[in-house]
Order: C-alpha cells, then structure tokens, then sequence
C-alpha cells in the first residue's frame, strides 16, 4: 500500500518543523504523497515541493487549512491542489498573517491583566515567520508553568468565551470554498468529528468536494460513518494526521491517519499527479 498524508502543519502556521523536516520525516515514515496544508496561509509550500525533489519516492501537493463560520460554529476547510501563487490566496494569507499578529497582540495583553507574565516577544519566538495563532501563545503558557498541557491553556484561557479569547478572523463558509475554487483548488470537509453542527446540513447546502473521511481524531465507526456519507453524494475521499509535530504521546505523528493513494486515483489523474 502507498500511503498518503493530507493534513500536515509546519512553522508556517502552528507546526514544530520547517517545510523541509517534514517531507524529511515522512520519506522516513515512508508516506508517499503529503499536502502542506498550514492554517490560513500558503508560506510552507514551495520549500516543501523543492525538498521533496532529492527524494525518489515523495510527492507534496500544495495546501491550506482555512479556517471558517458557518452558523456561528468554526468550520475548517482543507484545500487541495490550489495555485498558491494566485493573487487572491496570496493576500488573503497576508491579510489573515496581519490579523492574526493584531489578535495575539490583545489576546497577551489580556493575559497580562490576569497577571500572567507573558509578552508578544516569547510569543513570537514561537512563530518561526510570524504567522501567530494561539497554540504559540499556548505553548509559551506550558513553558512558564502557567499551565500543563495546550488542551489546559485553551480550556482555561484561550478557547472561546475564556478569559483571554479574541475573536478570530471572520471568513464565512461558502467565501472560503469559492477562494479555494478561484485558485483552482477542490475543498474538503476536514476533521469532521470535530463540528458543532450536522455534517449532512453542510453537504446538503454548500458545494464541497469532498470529506476529510480518515484522520487522527476519527475512531473506526467515525471514518465507516463519513465514508457513507461521501459515497452517497459522490465526495471525494482524503484523510491525514493533522499533525504538528508536538511530543506529548497523544499527539499523531506523520502517517498515524492515512489514505490509500489507490482511494485519490481520480484527483491526482485530473491534477495530472504520477505517484
């Protein structure tokens, strides 16, 4: 079996590695196909693709993981295939990057009012480029003891309605889909275990392509579940392991969550992809 990896974060949003040591990684776990698919910007595609040429057998598509409102419940979509050098993804990813630096800046200073000694320069020690979100914040949280785990520092601080949360960039559903379309994309459902809302009543009312069907928070019964889903509207089918590149022993590590390159023949034949 050739195993495929679509669901991978680097430093170019919230990931522990840099484009390189990931496809480094994967050669090693021997993944065939991997998307970099980094939250809300394109930034850690190209060296990616470029690293993926001293190996024989490792293939990156480019990717992105938007993150978008659909009543207000968070929504994220994985997009595949996408021209990353398309003008409107280009400054849509600058535009969330300077959102996103504008919003740690309030989220730290709120901290700081619960006296918590924080400042925006150990955040961004975090962020390798710059491209801050709040598991960096979180992660300087578990460094000065503040809490044990970035699960605590979301349930105790940075999750919605907490004491440090700012609301994060407002991008709707069917804009994100029609970004990922406009730059030649194919939009997918990812993790959909992890909704708030019906998965039905998103297939139903909005032209996704496909079903994020095989991922790291998915049990056996969650993936036979969303495989019928996707079967019965004629979605295509992805899967990955979200990962990150975190050590606690609950985090996936590349390959952990996979799909079957035979289950991605039709996409990578329309993209004209030789695996």
């Amino acid at each position: 079996m050739k195993k495929a990896d679509l669901h991978i974060h680097t430093t170019a949003s919230d990931g522990k590695l840099n484009p390189s040591a990931v496809v480094d990684l994967a050669a090693n776990r021997d993944i065939r196909l991997i998307a970099i698919t980094d939250h809300d910007t394109i930034m850690g595609i190209d060296e990616a693709i470029k690293r993926c040429n001293i190996y024989d057998k490792i293939t990156a598509i480019p990717g992105i993981e938007l993150s978008t409102l659909y009543s207000d419940s968070e929504v994220h979509l994985l997009g595949y295939f996408i021209d990353y050098e398309n003008e409107t993804i280009v400054n849509l990813s600058k535009e969330i990057n300077d959102y996103r630096y504008k919003r740690a800046d309030k989220i730290v200073s709120k901290l700081q009012n619960l006296n918590i000694d924080i400042s925006m320069e150990e955040v961004l020690s975090e962020s390798k480029i710059k491209n801050i979100g709040r598991p960096h914040i979180a992660r300087v949280l578990m460094k000065k003891g503040y809490v044990k785990d970035i699960s605590e520092a979301f349930n105790d601080y940075l999750g919605k309605g907490k004491k440090a949360f700012v609301d994060r960039y407002k991008l709707s559903l069917q804009k994100g889909i029609d970004i990922i379309h406009e730059c030649g994309g194919v939009a997918i459902l990812a993790h959909p275990v992890l909704l708030n809302i019906n998965i039905e009543d998103i297939v139903d009312k909005f032209d996704i392509d496909g079903i994020e069907v095989y991922h790291s928070k998915h049990s056996i019964e969650d993936s036979q579940k969303y495989l019928q889903i996707a079967k019965e509207n004629n979605l295509y089918i992805t899967g990955g392991s979200d990962f990150h590149g975190d050590k606690n022993k609950e985090a996936p590590n590349i390959g952990d969550a996979f799909i079957d390159i035979k289950e991605l023949s039709e996409l990578l034949d329309i993209y004209k992809y030789k695996v």
